[in-house]
């Protein structure tokens, strides 16, 4: 946490270009991956998944929105190991998340 936009991006920039490893720390249940594509929409998307169950991290990716028929539209894409996470457990997020967006 910064102060400002501008001091975060500053530390950020500073960070990403000495990071040498993607998690410096150890991958424990409580890391997540987030990706935002604010360029582009999708209908789809999907990741490599190299099959290690020590590497099995949920993966959440947005993309562009854009107005349709008067509504505001984002795609939003999980992609969990279902060894881990339950079919429920996503439609329950997935319920929360419009929740939240239909009262911003």
């Amino acid at each position: 946490m910064q102060d400002t936009i501008e001091k975060f991006v500053q530390l950020a920039t500073v960070t990403a270009e000495n990071q040498k490893e993607h998690f410096t720390g150890p991958v424990e249940n409580d890391v997540y991956q987030f990706s935002a594509l604010p360029w582009i929409t999708f209908t789809h998307i999907s990741h490599t998944d190299f099959g290690n169950r020590e590497k099995a991290q949920p993966i959440f990716d947005w993309g562009k929105y854009q107005e349709r028929e008067g509504k505001f539209m984002m795609p939003f894409a999980v992609q969990v190991h279902h060894a881990f996470v339950d079919s429920i457990h996503i439609g329950k997020l997935a319920d929360k998340l419009q929740r939240y967006l239909d009262e911003v």
